[in-house]
């Protein structure tokens, strides 16, 4: 059993001068950076387009041995309105393929929006995306609607790894679980901002503008823990990524969960004292 914490994403503009050094050294390499100091990333650039395979190679080629990537799904296959087609499968199985075969794939992971429900056409949904891609890696899904806690017994039948997901609570949310449906447990972590999540003008960093406490992050570590009791491998994803905040959570929950954390860098430990105070 493994258990790996890890930030969602590395290209961020506002982590200049936080996480990474401002500015930064001649050759200086965002990926690398992270992999000193994590042995697990979430890809999420891949949600928006699939990425070429040059560039997944270039991806695996630039960390070391026993990093792994996770990845977010294309949204065509988990927002689009419209059936994804095969070509749309190809795609994204070719941009990814170096990464699987460098074996630094650990999971894709399928999230879905908040408004999408249980249901006849979404379980069909659901289903075509599990067969296209289901004997390729493991598949996790978000589900963000609480109609999908009765639905359990569904994704075990597709043998689909529940998302643990901690986010601004409201009428329909899911948040705050540890439920574990197949080899793979797996923890995301939004933050709690609940006035900018909840703003529809609100841009995708204020949405993300939050810094989870130590006694927050304590609760997750004992999910965390519950769930690696379960699991293959746990895979817990600080996405709260405005400023760096994730890069600190991620390291304080390795920490409470007595990993190996690296030392954060300097600039983040001048930018967040309190967060790294014994």
């Amino acid at each position: 059993m493994a258990t790996r914490i890890g930030p969602a994403g590395w290209s961020y503009e506002d982590w200049k001068g936080r996480v990474y050094p401002d500015p930064e050294p001649r050759g200086f390499d965002p990926l690398r950076y992270v992999a000193q100091h994590f042995d697990f990333v979430e890809l999420n650039s891949s949600f928006y387009r699939p990425p070429t395979a040059r560039m997944s190679e270039a991806w695996a080629r630039k960390t070391p041995d026993g990093f792994t990537f996770t990845a977010k799904l294309w949204e065509r296959f988990t927002h689009d309105r419209a059936r994804f087609t095969e070509a749309d499968a190809r795609a994204f199985h070719e941009g990814m393929a170096p990464l699987l075969a460098a074996g630094k794939l650990g999971a894709l992971l399928l999230q879905f929006p908040w408004f999408f429900k249980d249901g006849r056409d979404a379980r069909d949904r659901v289903r075509r995306i599990a067969d296209a891609f289901g004997d390729w890696a493991p598949l996790v899904i978000e589900l963000r609607h609480r109609s999908w806690l009765d639905g359990f017994d569904f994704l075990r039948e597709l043998r689909l790894c529940f998302c643990n997901i901690d986010q601004p609570e409201s009428a329909t949310s899911i948040s705050g679980t540890d439920h574990v449906t197949g080899p793979v447990a797996y923890v995301r972590l939004h933050g709690r901002n609940a006035k900018a999540w909840f703003d529809r003008d609100a841009g995708r960093d204020a949405k993300y503008d939050y810094l989870y406490s130590k006694d927050e992050l304590r609760e997750w570590a004992g999910r965390v823990r519950a769930m690696a009791s379960k699991a293959e491998t746990v895979f817990a994803v600080a996405n709260n990524h405005f400023q760096g905040k994730a890069f600190v959570n991620a390291l304080q929950l390795a920490k409470l969960l007595g990993g190996s954390a690296a030392d954060p860098p300097p600039t983040l430990r001048a930018a967040y004292p309190d967060a790294f105070e014994p």
